[in-house]
């Protein structure tokens, strides 16, 4: 018989990644022709953060590598660079949502935007360094205060859609890692 805590991780795990589908999917659709205007959010961060800092083992590192792997090759962006970079912030993330049960929705909103900022700096400043055309700094900006915007969102939809809330002190193993 199948443990049920780990039958509810794979199940997590699942909704995790068709989610991440679903994101993609939309993204990819022709919603809007004309050139410009206001970038839209980067969910996968957002979701992917929000699931990181409420449950870390719902969102292991290779589903989250191979999302945004996927995510690089559709949407035709360097190949690697962004998971790679993404990574090191997400276990960033990981580690500092491990070591306590309680942050509240403004501080994780603002540690996730000061990661989000410094990731997107990062990725600028590799394409910048390689040659890869980039948009500019005001677009850069757009994007990082857009996504930041919408992160209170994701957290609200995973917390009461999704049911993705913060591990109780019964849910920790002994690490202090929630199970």
């Amino acid at each position: 018989m199948v443990d049920p805590i780990t039958t509810r991780r794979f199940l997590f795990r699942c909704l995790f990644l068709g989610l991440c589908a679903l994101i993609i999917f939309v993204q990819m659709l022709p919603l809007s022709t004309v050139p410009g205007g206001i970038p839209g959010p980067d969910l996968l961060f957002c979701l992917t953060a929000v699931w990181i800092m409420r449950r870390p083992r719902w969102a292991p590192v290779g589903l989250i590598v191979l999302v945004h792997l996927v995510a690089d090759i559709l949407f035709l962006r360097p190949i690697g660079l962004w998971p790679a970079i993404a990574l090191v912030g997400f276990e960033y993330l990981r580690g500092k949502a491990a070591g306590s049960v309680e942050i509240s929705p403004p501080l994780e909103t603002g540690m996730a935007a000061a990661v989000f900022a410094a990731l997107v700096a990062a990725n600028a400043m590799f394409q910048f360094v390689f040659g890869i055309a980039q948009p500019s700094l005001g677009v850069l900006l757009m994007h990082v205060i857009v996504t930041v915007m919408a992160y209170p969102v994701v957290i609200a939809l995973s917390t009461y859609v999704f049911r993705v809330r913060r591990a109780k002190p019964t849910d920790m193993d002994g690490s202090g890692i929630a199970i």
